[in-house]
């Protein structure tokens, strides 16, 4: 047979002098230990049935210390540390957005009181009407009495703060692992672009909604349309494990992940405690399964945006673009169409 690679065999060899095939032999026909003179599970074993037993071709890719066993619990942190990011981030930008709104604010009443030339010629500041000046100096004192604030109630800490300090406080954390986080950040136009959709009314982001590092829905198993090709290929939830399942009107609902990932942070392995071909075969790893899982949830968030436009058309009309859901909606009552998409205890949408 072929010699395993170094990585393999330090990490859940056999004893030494044991080789693979009597490793896999034990596997499979596991030697029975001797049973009690008298036991009162006797009769519940005799009438359980049998479970054949399951072959692998490499019994030591199941050991804890194998290579693809670290990969995919290096690929579950990697998971867990992208949504704790891109939460964080989203708080940093609503409380930057926040900050910055209060500082224009700030120093335009500034202006107006200090730096502004009077409209009556004497010196620069203030108005000469007073009740014109009572309201710049209320407004600018209101400005800074919001400022301290926000500094003093903590939400500098928690928003801003935390949020930038986040990684090297991670990357300290993970040093003991031979680990790192980077952030895969893209050029400055697509930075900005996010920036912008994360400020656009009814986007979810500045304003509500989704912004945590996951995008949870309630997918439909079975095809909406038999002879659409498309939404056969897009049902490729069901071959996965989904965390819920429910059942509607005859319609078995799957809650999914949809939101985008792999491309925000990177778990990086240190050089000096791991090999080359470990850290490669990590790459390679980590790589292909998010190649297969983007391209997944790509189709869902299709469908799940093409279920969302034919609810915003039924319930706005003509002004369904704007993010308008009809009086019903603004005023609290959910509408036969919000049914569909609203779950009680869950909130997600279904598609």
């Amino acid at each position: 047979g072929s010699m395993a690679t170094l990585d393999q065999v330090v990490k859940g060899a056999p004893a030494p002098g044991t080789s693979l095939d009597q490793v896999a032999a034990a596997y499979a026909n596991p030697p029975h230990a001797t049973a009690p003179a008298h036991d009162a599970n006797d009769r519940l074993a005799a009438l359980k049935t049998p479970r054949p037993p399951h072959l692998v071709a490499d019994p030591t890719s199941l050991l804890p210390s194998s290579p693809p066993q670290i990969y995919l619990n290096l690929l579950i942190m990697e998971a867990s540390l992208r949504s704790q990011y891109l939460t964080l981030r989203a708080r940093r930008r609503q409380n930057s957005f926040v900050l910055s709104l209060l500082s224009v604010w700030i120093l335009f009443f500034s202006y107006l009181l200090w730096l502004r030339p009077r409209d009556d010629g004497n010196g620069i500041g203030g108005s000469q009407y007073w009740l014109v000046d009572t309201v710049q100096k209320l407004c600018f004192i209101t400005g800074v009495v919001t400022a301290l604030l926000f500094w003093a109630t903590g939400q500098w800490e928690r928003g801003v703060r935390w949020p930038r300090r986040w990684i090297a406080v991670a990357n300290r954390g993970l040093r003991g692992m031979n680990a790192k986080i980077v952030v895969l950040r893209g050029p400055w136009w697509q930075e900005l672009a996010n920036w912008a959709a994360f400020v656009r009314p009814f986007s979810g982001g500045l304003w509500g909604g989704e912004t945590g590092g996951s995008s949870y829905h309630f997918i439909s198993l079975a095809p909406a349309d038999n002879t659409s090709s498309t939404n056969k290929k897009s049902d490729a939830v069901a071959d996965g494990r989904p965390r819920h399942r429910i059942v509607e009107d005859g319609k078995e609902y799957a809650e999914e992940d949809i939101a985008g990932g792999g491309d925000y942070i990177k778990l990086l392995l240190l050089p000096k405690p791991f090999t080359p071909d470990f850290r490669e075969n990590w790459e390679l790893y980590r790589q292909e399964y998010w190649e297969r899982e983007n391209e997944r949830r790509a189709e869902l968030r299709q469908r799940v945006r093409l279920r969302q436009r034919q609810i915003a058309r039924d319930e706005g009309g003509w002004l369904w673009w704007t993010g308008w859901r009809g009086w019903k909606r603004a005023r609290g009552i959910a509408g036969r169409a919000a049914a569909d998409v609203e779950k009680s205890g869950h909130g997600h949408a279904h598609a």
